[in-house]
C-alpha cells in the first residue's frame, strides 16, 4: 500500500484539504439553514440575495447585477428567470436602447418584504449558533479570501 500512496500523492496532499472544498461545502451548509428559513415565502437565499440587491439598486443593469452578486451573467440569467416567470423581477429600457434595466414589481417588492422576514429568522438562527462576533471575524477572512483568488487568478 506504500507504494500506491506514493504514486498517488493526492490521497494526502502535502498542501492539506482543498481550501475550496472546505468553503464549499461550508457554503451549501448556511445556505440550506437559510432556504429553510425563505422557503416559507418561497424563494431561495440565492432569490433572496438577487431580489434584495435589485431593491437597493432601484434599477440596475444586469452586468452590474450580477458583478455585485459575484455571479457570472449567465448565471445571474438563470437565478433571473424563475423571479421574471413569477412576475416579481420586470425588465425594462435603458437611455441608450441597447441598455436593459431590472427592477422589482410590486409583487416583487412584497415578497422581497415577506423574504426580509423570514431572512431575519435565518439570520438570528445563525447568529445565535454561530455569534456576532465570530461572524464579524469570518467576514474579515472571507473578504482576504476573496480578494487573495482574484489577485491569483489575474495573475494565471
Amino acid at each position: 500500500m506504500k507504494k500506491a500512496a506514493a504514486a498517488e500523492p493526492w490521497r494526502e496532499p502535502l498542501l492539506g484539504p482543498c481550501a475550496c472544498s472546505q468553503l464549499r461545502r461550508t457554503s451549501r451548509a448556511v445556505s440550506a439553514l437559510y432556504d429553510q428559513y425563505l422557503a416559507s415565502a418561497g424563494l431561495t437565499v440565492t432569490q433572496y440575495a438577487v431580489l434584495v440587491t435589485i431593491g437597493r439598486a432601484g434599477t440596475i443593469q444586469r452586468t452590474q447585477l450580477a458583478g455585485k452578486l459575484g455571479m457570472e451573467r449567465t448565471t445571474l440569467t438563470r437565478n433571473l428567470r424563475p423571479l421574471e416567470r413569477d412576475g416579481l423581477v420586470a425588465e425594462m429600457p435603458g437611455e441608450d436602447r441597447r441598455e436593459r434595466l431590472v427592477a422589482l414589481s410590486e409583487p416583487g417588492r412584497a415578497r422581497l418584504d415577506e423574504g426580509f422576514e423570514c431572512w431575519q429568522k435565518a439570520q438570528s438562527a445563525f447568529l445565535e449558533g454561530f455569534g456576532k462576533d465570530r461572524l464579524e471575524g469570518l467576514r474579515q477572512i472571507l473578504a482576504s479570501a476573496a480578494a487573495a483568488a482574484a489577485s491569483t487568478v489575474s495573475r494565471t
